[in-house]
């Protein structure tokens, strides 16, 4: 028989919603949207895979992770889908160089201008992004993006990156960071919330409907299985913050000002055999 003089046992708490995130994303906004909309507590858990889930997912409700460019979430493909998948957002490319370079002081560095530095091989190097150098010896090439960027370091060269990730993993006394601008812009990765199929509750619900804008007034439906690839819609437009006012120029003499002496030199080559080739023509 149970003690009528025993207080009732205190209701569970519930439990915390795990929201796992790879680096170079901004969970911490999700965290305070959802702590504004009443929700209970939201526990981040960071994954240390640039890309993916890594090769052991960490046991999360929903994941923020970044696919290549081109590419979807593991798992969240026909024909036989086990995970939702709704995209985000698109990252911006950027170069890495070393702290010293002469581009390391540069606002933005445009896609042509990537000519004219030695861009190194690395597994995380898209195919659409320009050529890198190859390496005489495939053993060479760094097995990860650390070991990519210990060897910028050294001055072998430079690398391309997502954005937000190169600014996550460098070291700043090391490293200088160079968003990559153009017309067309190089292709970008995407940053996904996923989440397995039988974990679609109310409450995964709830946090994917914050992450889409909606508020407590929206009337729109819960479900969300990838209106951005699946249904064909294409996902907002992405607008690029304006680039800051470049740098004075660089210093005479120096590897600056020989890089863009040589690149004023080929426009100058370009337009002279265009101008030859109209006077061959009449």
């Amino acid at each position: 028989m149970s003690d009528p003089e025993l207080p009732p046992a205190p209701a569970a708490e519930p439990t915390a919603l795990r929201l796992g995130f790879t680096r170079g994303t901004a969970p911490g906004k999700w965290a305070r949207r959802w702590e504004k909309a009443g929700g209970r507590a939201l526990e981040l858990v960071p994954v240390e895979a640039p890309f993916g889930r890594g090769a052991r997912p960490t046991e999360v409700d929903v994941m923020l992770e970044r696919a290549r460019a081109g590419e979807r979430p593991e798992g969240s493909s026909d024909p036989a889908p086990t995970r939702h998948a709704m995209r985000l957002y698109t990252e911006a490319v950027s170069l890495v160089v070393p702290a010293d370079h002469e581009l390391a002081d540069a606002s933005d560095v445009s896609i042509d201008d990537l000519e004219l530095v030695t861009l190194l091989d690395h597994p995380d190097h898209f195919a659409e992004w320009p050529a890198p150098q190859p390496w005489s010896d495939p053993s060479w090439m760094p097995a990860d993006v650390k070991a990519a960027l210990a060897l910028v370091a050294t001055g072998a060269g430079a690398i391309l990156l997502p954005l937000p990730l190169a600014r996550h993993l460098i070291d700043k006394r090391q490293h200088a960071v160079v968003p990559v601008v153009g017309d067309p812009e190089l292709a970008g990765s995407t940053i996904w919330a996923t989440w397995d199929l039988d974990r679609d509750a109310p409450d995964v619900q709830q946090l994917v409907g914050i992450m889409r804008g909606r508020t407590a007034r929206s009337s729109r439906p819960a479900a969300a299985h990838d209106e951005s690839a699946r249904a064909g819609s294409k996902p907002a437009k992405r607008t690029q913050p304006k680039p800051a006012a470049k740098k004075a120029g660089p210093k005479p003499g120096s590897r600056g000002a020989q890089l863009a002496a040589a690149k004023e030199k080929a426009e100058r080559a370009k337009a002279l055999r265009r101008a030859e080739k109209k006077r061959k023509r009449r």
